[in-house]
């Protein structure tokens, strides 16, 4: 039987891992400050003007008992145990700045990325050891400086090219590429740029305004392109703000033809509004809410809400969150489709937006699901971080899945991350998941799966 989707990003279990989601290019290109730090810089000019190279490699071994809960033959054709991810990944970047204080930049890089044996996904097969090298990042920009003092400082930031288009904590844009299959590497995940993408960025004072044209490299290629307009609007830096967006998709999927999508998403400290006292004050709230319609083809939605609280001034700072997350799934007794489309989201920290290590990476998508999620996380020292999380998942429409019960099944991660230098970042993980009788329905399998991983990467 095959799995309930494919995915594109990150997974689970004892990890070595590199934390910090990867930032739209022009926010990086030609960042001076970074140059200085940097042991790849090539050249530095006048008034900031630099030219640098990048560098990134990792590689991860993957290791699972009974994964597909003791049923992965039957589910993917083949039997998937361990297997190994690589990838290198090379690039140049830099900026020129104009006597009048505004700059050209600019960024190229490519990926070679590798899977020997069969991934949990099953993305692989056939090629059962498989590599590829496709360029990246290939973009140029221009943003204004002080060219318009007025407005503030870089009210305008013009882009083209092959770039990663990122919103919010990536709900709905983050990746807009695909990974696995024949390009290799389905968990790291390093692919990310759109095909192609124009910009245009436009911030004063608390507000910050995106026009977006992207066109989607997914794998298999489905002709996929959006455009739209994002808006932001920052409260303070201690309170936080709120911003939303229109889009319009074009594809050569059915059900994203003409698709008009609708977001609004917010991520605030109430408290600190509200000059509450100083014990509710480290209350954090987020939501985002997604509506998509397509007239007679689909209409659908996704959401979440989530609620965490910091003790700042206790050892080890622990930080507990509480997550709602709700993505339609498809009623098969009407004429159009209710499955909601998860389109670019991708992984901005553990937990976003890949829901479980094992789960949301290899046989969950965002759509067709109900998640609650608690996350505790502790710093025992500047340079860990320990995450431990609980997912607990149901199906919203078991007929979408051909089961009977909405219960699918319960996740226990461990994830362990360590900046051991300011190169290389090392992390551990560990997942344990449970069916409940959905799964056991769609799998085939009774068993526990467990699954390990130990990933290293290094990134100048």
């Amino acid at each position: 039987m095959p799995r309930l989707t494919k995915r594109t990003h990150l997974s689970i279990a004892i990890a070595v891992a590199l934390l910090g989601a990867p930032v739209a290019g022009p926010a990086v290109a030609g960042d001076a400050d970074d140059a200085e730090k940097s042991p790849l810089t090539l050249w530095e000019g006048d008034g900031g003007s630099l030219l640098k190279g990048t560098f990134k490699a990792a590689a991860a071994y993957f290791m699972q008992n009974d994964s597909w809960f003791g049923q992965s033959e039957e589910n993917l054709g083949v039997r998937s145990g361990s297997w190994w991810e690589t990838y290198l990944h090379p690039g140049i970047e830099g900026s020129y700045v104009l006597g009048n204080g505004s700059a050209f930049y600019g960024r190229l890089s490519a990926v070679f990325a590798s899977t020997n044996e069969i991934d949990a996904a099953g993305s692989n097969i056939p090629w059962d050891n498989v590599s590829g090298t496709r360029v990246e990042d290939a973009y140029v920009g221009w943003r204004s400086g002080a060219l318009f003092e007025s407005l503030g400082e870089d009210f305008l930031d013009v882009s083209i090219g092959r770039q990663q288009y990122v919103v919010g904590n990536g709900f709905l844009f983050f990746t807009q590429s695909s990974n696995g299959k024949n390009r290799g590497a389905y968990w790291m995940g390093e692919r990310q740029a759109a095909k192609f993408s124009g910009i245009v960025k436009l911030k004063t004072g608390n507000w910050k305004a995106d026009l977006v044209y992207l066109e989607a490299d997914d794998n298999p290629y489905t002709n996929t392109r959006l455009g739209g307009v994002t808006l932001d609007y920052s409260i303070s830096e201690t309170i936080g703000g709120v911003g939303g967006g229109i889009y319009t998709v074009a594809s050569d999927v059915e059900t994203r033809d003409s698709m008009n999508v609708f977001d609004v998403r917010f991520s605030l400290f109430p408290f600190e509004a509200l000059e509450a006292g100083d014990l509710l004050k480290p209350v954090k709230v987020e939501g985002e809410y997604v509506y998509e319609d397509n007239g007679d083809v689909l209409e659908a939605s996704g959401w979440y809400l989530s609620a965490g609280y910091q003790w700042a001034d206790v050892p080890w700072k622990p930080t507990l969150t509480y997550r709602y997350a709700s993505f339609e799934g498809d009623d098969p007794g009407t004429s159009k489709s209710e499955s909601y489309d998860p389109l670019f989201y991708g992984f901005n920290d553990w937990g976003y937006w890949y829901q479980g290590e094992v789960l949301g990476e290899y046989v969950l998508s965002n759509s067709n699901l109900l998640s609650h999620m608690i996350k505790l996380n502790v710093k025992p020292i500047e340079s860990v971080s320990a995450n431990l999380f609980y997912f607990k998942f149901r199906l919203d429409d078991a007929a979408a899945s051909g089961v009977a019960s909405r219960d699918f099944a319960e996740e226990w991660n461990l994830t362990l991350d360590w900046t051991a230098t300011d190169y290389l970042t090392i992390s551990a993980v560990a997942a344990y998941v449970d069916p409940d009788k959905g799964a056991r329905e769609y799998t085939g399998g009774d068993d526990s799966w467990t699954y390990g991983m130990l990933y290293a990467s290094v990134s100048f």
